[in-house]
């Protein structure tokens, strides 16, 4: 006799890390996120918002833009930590999104999370998502006047030596010998204790 149920699905535990942060200035609107995988993998985006935004639509485009993210690579279960009071607390029901252009991003927003096994957010100060915050402060610099890519290179050591050496060069003995002997070679001048 056939069975007829479907194949269950397994349900998945693992719990992807989203940090986000928006920020819009005279310069322009710019975004920074990082998404963590269970498995500590981080993909870090840093967003130019090539569009007028406030700084409460700045913080919604880049939530969207890590929700659409993790679901792209197969994330089920997600915590997100968002810098924006605002956009915590009318994703968790606290507020109502007051204005045309908020509401429509709050029902993205919540379109989005219906996708997730489950979901949970919460708000954290810049201070403690300092990784978004300065991805956020990049990507809302205007970089008109610089080629379209911009190049990032890590110096692990600097340029220049920043330790100096004296050399001593010893002609005659001198009552720096002994202790220059001692340096070199390990030994104690004669007779000393």
């Amino acid at each position: 006799m056939q069975s007829n149920s479907k194949p269950c699905s397994r349900f998945d535990d693992r719990v992807w890390t989203l940090h986000t942060d928006g920020a819009s200035n005279d310069d322009g609107a710019g975004a920074g996120l990082r998404l963590v995988s269970p498995d500590d993998h981080e993909l870090t985006y840093a967003i130019h918002l090539d569009f007028n935004s406030t700084n409460n639509e700045a913080e919604y485009e880049v939530f969207l833009a890590g929700l659409r993210l993790a679901l792209k690579m197969g994330a089920k279960n997600l915590e997100a930590h968002v810098d924006s009071k605002l956009v915590a607390e009318q994703v968790n029901g606290h507020y109502d999104a007051k204005g045309e252009a908020i509401a429509l991003y709050l029902e993205q927003a919540r379109m989005l999370i219906s996708q997730f096994q489950t979901f949970k957010i919460n708000h954290k100060n810049r201070s403690e998502n300092k990784h978004a915050d300065a991805l956020s402060k990049l990507a809302a610099t205007s970089f008109r006047h610089l080629a379209k890519e911009v190049r990032i290179e890590v110096l692990s050591n600097p340029s220049v030596p920043l330790k100096q050496v004296n050399i001593v060069e010893v002609g005659s003995p001198s009552w720096m010998s002994p202790i220059i002997m001692y340096l070199q070679h390990g030994k104690l001048p004669e007779g000393k204790v």
